[in-house]
């Protein structure tokens, strides 16, 4: 009876330590799909371009070109919408300045720019948090540069820069 009493006791051990290691790898395994998924969350984050108003223009330009490299980001003043629209050639506000210093006077804020943002809403954010005009601009495989407009400004950044990359536009021309 010794024995068997043994066998029993032995096999319930046996039993048990199986159960454990399956409860620890379980447990394992949830720690390590947490720590992915926390990881795929910060790859997230830091996939998108954060703009607030101590950021210099040219800075924000090469950082946005950097995560669309077939687009540019055109800063102007605010009265430049009224030069576009009667036709008149407009130009960049200088790079060297920060979004504060040239920024209207009773805006602030920071916005966030990522791949599936519409071109037309990242335009709008630019007017409504700083007061300023921007458009999303691109070069053509000729040189010509253009402005978003229409069905584009509909387009999300990230499609809109794969558009342009099939259509041979020009890549990497932040400026």
């Amino acid at each position: 009876m010794a024995a068997t009493s043994s066998k029993t006791s032995a096999t319930k051990k046996t039993s048990a330590s199986r159960k454990t290691t399956a409860t620890t790898k379980k447990a394992t395994t949830a720690k390590t799909t947490a720590a992915s998924a926390k990881k795929t969350t910060s790859a997230t984050k830091s996939s998108e371009l954060t703009v607030t108003g101590n950021k210099k223009i040219e800075t924000l330009r090469k950082e946005f070109n950097r995560k669309f490299p077939y687009l540019r980001l055109g800063i102007f003043y605010s009265y430049a919408r009224q030069q576009v629209a009667k036709g008149e050639s407009i130009t960049p506000i200088d790079g060297s300045k920060t979004l504060a210093s040239v920024r209207r006077a009773d805006s602030g804020g920071t916005i966030s720019i990522s791949g599936n943002k519409k071109i037309k809403s990242l335009e709008k954010e630019f007017d409504t948090v700083f007061g300023l005009y921007c458009q999303v601009c691109y070069t053509d495989s000729t040189g010509s540069r253009y402005y978003t407009s229409g069905s584009a400004d509909e387009m999300t950044l990230s499609a809109f820069n794969e558009y342009c990359e099939k259509r041979g536009c020009k890549k990497d021309v932040w400026k």
